[in-house]
């Protein structure tokens, strides 16, 4: 899983580098390494040896002991945060077995925050908005207090939770979407003489899960939002702000990004400490990765104060052809790029399934649809299972 952090051993190289007037490339080529190891070093939490720690102060006319002793506490750093993730899932089960009422867990989730993950893919028809909404509604099964962000101008997600004729009704009648988080008011409406400050509470759908007593909500989109693409300035940090109006009403966050390198993106990381990415084995499966991971990357060297990191990779199949030659050497190049890059890949995936639409067709869970095999069931709630643990996320007992 590659981890976004930027160490202090990184900050004094980049400060350095920056100092002596020199690009990354610069003192790559000075360094005989690729652009690649030095990105990693600066953007990844990368630690190298010691003889080339020395080489690079040589490099920058620094001073050997002093990024020793850096590399030293940053790599020290490293393994301590290592080992906390290691048992941090542990721990979350831990605590979920000693909470013995429903009282006692709605107490402790009144002062746990909200974990944002973004289903983030360059390259489109991935699969994104299937693999969110049955997220969601598995999050929502587990007890957990789910909010959904469509952060996609087509609304594929909103249309998915709430149906068609209840998402036309609420455009219909303006009642407010995730575009106006990013205009940052109400404008005027039949029912409203005056434009007025954005409560975010009030963009929020209640309820739009599948069961009676839903802990799932939704802020949907709607075509409008591809407005904010042709005027970006200082929108990136709105949707993060409405989100931290409201993240100690949720244990989980899904946004549901368009599938561009854009300001939504830039909103989408600012939101989000994890990153989930889709992919569809198919021909040029492998083409948005290296998008995805550059525009990481840059985001993280931009704001090395926000930490954000890829949790993980998911094939989603969404035909038999897929399961065919083709698909298994899609499977083997996106393998190799995920080596490359140190992307852990999902050892479940979400297996073809003509249910998966007819979900969406029915605005139902996978577990509700009508004649879902219990195999496909099975299959995605082993997947949504790793998923919510690497990002951190137990399961609340009723």
């Amino acid at each position: 899983m590659v981890n976004m952090l930027v160490t202090p051993f990184a900050r004094e190289v980049k400060r350095l580098r920056s100092e002596r007037g020199l690009s990354i490339r610069d003192l790559a080529a000075a360094l005989g390494k690729s652009v690649a190891y030095l990105g990693k070093i600066e953007a990844q939490g990368e630690i190298p040896g010691p003889e080339f720690t020395c080489e690079i102060a040589r490099s920058l006319g620094a001073s050997p002991t002093d990024l020793l002793r850096l590399a030293k506490e940053s790599r020290l750093s490293k393994l301590e945060r290592d080992v906390s993730r290691e048992y941090a899932h542990a721990f979350l089960q831990a605590d979920a077995e000693q909470a013995k009422s429903s009282e006692m867990n709605e107490e402790k989730g009144a002062h746990r925050m909200a974990t944002v993950v973004s289903l983030i893919n360059m390259k489109g028809g991935v699969g994104k908005t299937t693999l969110a909404m049955q997220l969601a509604h598995t999050a929502s099964s587990m007890n957990l207090r789910t909010l959904t962000i469509d952060l996609d101008p087509q609304s594929n997600l909103s249309q998915a939770l709430m149906g068609p004729k209840k998402y036309v009704d609420h455009i219909k009648a303006s009642k407010p979407t995730v575009v106006q988080i990013f205009d940052g008011y109400i404008p005027t409406s039949p029912s409203n003489g005056s434009p007025h400050l954005l409560d975010v509470n009030k963009v929020v759908v209640k309820k739009t899960g599948y069961w009676t007593n839903s802990t799932l909500d939704l802020i949907p989109s709607r075509l409008e939002l591809s407005r904010t693409l042709k005027n970006p300035q200082g929108k990136e940090r709105r949707l993060a702000k409405a989100l931290a109006q409201i993240q100690n009403a949720y244990d989980l966050v899904i946004i549901d990004c368009a599938p561009t390198e854009s300001i939504l993106t830039e909103a989408a990381y600012f939101a989000s400490r994890y990153v989930v990415v889709p992919i569809k084995p198919e021909f040029m499966a492998t083409i948005g990765l290296p998008l995805l991971a550059r525009s990481l990357q840059e985001f993280c060297l931009e704001n090395d104060d926000h930490e954000i990191e890829i949790a993980g990779l998911v094939f989603v199949h969404s035909s038999n052809y897929s399961a065919g030659p083709e698909g298994q050497q899609s499977i083997k190049d996106v393998t190799k790029v995920a080596a490359e890059n140190d992307w852990h890949i999902c050892a479940n995936q979400v297996r073809y399934s003509a249910s998966y639409a007819k979900s969406a067709r029915e605005q139902t869970p996978l577990s509700r649809t009508s004649y879902a095999r219990d195999e496909v069931v099975r299959g995605f709630r082993r997947l949504a299972s790793e998923v919510f643990e690497l990002v951190g996320v137990a399961p609340v007992k009723p």
